[in-house]
C-alpha cells in the first residue's frame, strides 16, 4: 500500500466524521438500562468522588478519550486539544492507530504531540490484522509505545471496518500469535498493560475468553450506538453498488450495553465501555453494569477540532451529568456505583438472559 494513501485516508475520516452523520441508527441498548433512584441520596453533591485507578494512573473521573486520529498534520491540533484537555481535567486518552508513523517516520509527531502536553494517562494503538499480514512483532509494539512514552497499548480489532474498506487488510486468520508476541514484548521492554480494543461492532463471551488466553489485561468493548465505520466509509464511495453493499452493514454489531455484559461473562479483568458514551448518564449505566471506565470519541473529535476549551466543555458536562447521577442514586464513589441498583428492560434484558 501507498504509504501516502494512509495519510490521506485518515484525514478523509476526519472530515467525515466531523460533516457527516456516521452514527449507527441503533442506540447502545444503554437505554435499556434504568438506575434505581435514591429519594434521601445521602450523598454530598460537592463532593461526590468520581476518581479511578486504572493502568497505574489515578483519574479524576472514570473517562478516557477513545482512540481518534494520527497520521495527518490535521490530526496533530486534534491530538494536541485533547491533550491539554486531559492535562486540566486529569483524565485519560488513546491515540489512533499508530501504522502511520511506523511506515512514514515524518508523521510520528501527529502522534508524539501528545506528550508535549500531558503526564496523564495516554494508551497507544496498533492494529491486531497487521501483526498477520505486515509480520509485525514486539519490536514494531516497542517503537510505538516509545513514540508516545505510553501507559498501557491497545490493540485494535477490526474486522467490519477493513472488510468494507477499498483498501482493507482482511486475514484475521491465526491471531493465536499475539500470545507469543505479547509475552516477549512484557519480558524484552516494558510490562505494560495490553487493552484488547474494538472499534464499533463490540466483542462477545467467547471473543472475551479468547482474548484472555492471548494474555490481554483489559478489554475495551468499542460496541455498536456510536460512530459507525460502515457509515464513515458510505461517505468515501461513489459507486453504487459498493453503496448499496455497505449500507446492509450499517448498524451490524454488538450494542455497547450488551458487550458489557457478554464480555463480563468470559473476563474479569479491567473493562473500558466505549460506543455512543454521550453523557455522564452513559457512563453510570456502563459502570453500574460492570464498566470500570468509559471512553467517547465523536464528540471530542468535533471539539478538538475547535480548540481546547471546546474538548474541556464537553467533557467538564460530562462530569457534571456522572456526578449529578451519582447523587440521585445515593452513590458517592465509583465503587459505590459499581454496586448501584438497576433494572434492565427491553431488548437488554432479552440479550442479558441469552448470553450462554
Amino acid at each position: 500500500m501507498n504509504n501516502n494513501s494512509i495519510e490521506y485516508r485518515k484525514l478523509e475520516h476526519l472530515i467525515v466524521c466531523d460533516h457527516c452523520d456516521v452514527e449507527y441508527k441503533k442506540g447502545t441498548l444503554l437505554e435499556d438500562v434504568e438506575l434505581i433512584h435514591s429519594g434521601v441520596s445521602n450523598c454530598d453533591l460537592n463532593n461526590i468522588d468520581t476518581s479511578i485507578e486504572i493502568f497505574g494512573k489515578k483519574l479524576d473521573a472514570p473517562i478516557i478519550i477513545a482512540a481518534i486520529t494520527g497520521g495527518h498534520p490535521k490530526a496533530k491540533d486534534v491530538n494536541k486539544n485533547i491533550a491539554v484537555a486531559i492535562e486540566e481535567l486529569n483524565l485519560g486518552m488513546g491515540v489512533g492507530s499508530q501504522r502511520a508513523g511506523i511506515l512514514k517516520p515524518d508523521l510520528i509527531d501527529t502522534y508524539s504531540i501528545v506528550r508535549d502536553y500531558t503526564s496523564s494517562l495516554v494508551i497507544g494503538n496498533l492494529g491486531a490484522v497487521n501483526f498477520i499480514e505486515d509480520g509485525w512483532n514486539e519490536e514494531i509494539i516497542s517503537k510505538s509505545v516509545e513514540m508516545i512514552d505510553a501507559n498501557a497499548i491497545a490493540i485494535h480489532f477490526n474486522p467490519l471496518q477493513e472488510a468494507i474498506q477499498p483498501e482493507g487488510d482482511v486475514n484475521f486468520k491465526g491471531l493465536g500469535l499475539l500470545k507469543e508476541i505479547i509475552s516477549k514484548y512484557k519480558n524484552i521492554y516494558k510490562n505494560i498493560p495490553f487493552v484488547a480494543k474494538q472499534v464499533g461492532e463490540g466483542f462477545s463471551k467467547k471473543d472475551a475468553i479468547f482474548l484472555k488466553k492471548m494474555g490481554f489485561d483489559a478489554i475495551d468493548v468499542g460496541g455498536s450506538g456510536g460512530t459507525s465505520w460502515a457509515a464513515v466509509e458510505l461517505y468515501r464511495i461513489k459507486d453504487e453498488k459498493q453503496r448499496e453493499f455497505l449500507n446492509q452493514y450499517y448498524n451490524f454489531g454488538i450494542p455497547t450495553a450488551a458487550s458489557i455484559f457478554e464480555v463480563k461473562s468470559g473476563f474479569s479483568n479491567p473493562i473500558i465501555a466505549t460506543g455512543g458514551i454521550r453523557t455522564g448518564i452513559d457512563i453510570a449505566k456502563s459502570i453500574a453494569i460492570g464498566a470500570d471506565c468509559c471512553g467517547t470519541a465523536l464528540p471530542i473529535l468535533k471539539a478538538a477540532l475547535k480548540s481546547s476549551d471546546e474538548v474541556i466543555n464537553v467533557l467538564e458536562r460530562m462530569i457534571k451529568e456522572l456526578k449529578t447521577t451519582m447523587f440521585l442514586t445515593g452513590c458517592g464513589s465509583i465503587t459505590d456505583l459499581k454496586s448501584a441498583r438497576y433494572i434492565l428492560k427491553g431488548d437488554l434484558k432479552n440479550w442479558k438472559e441469552q448470553i450462554r
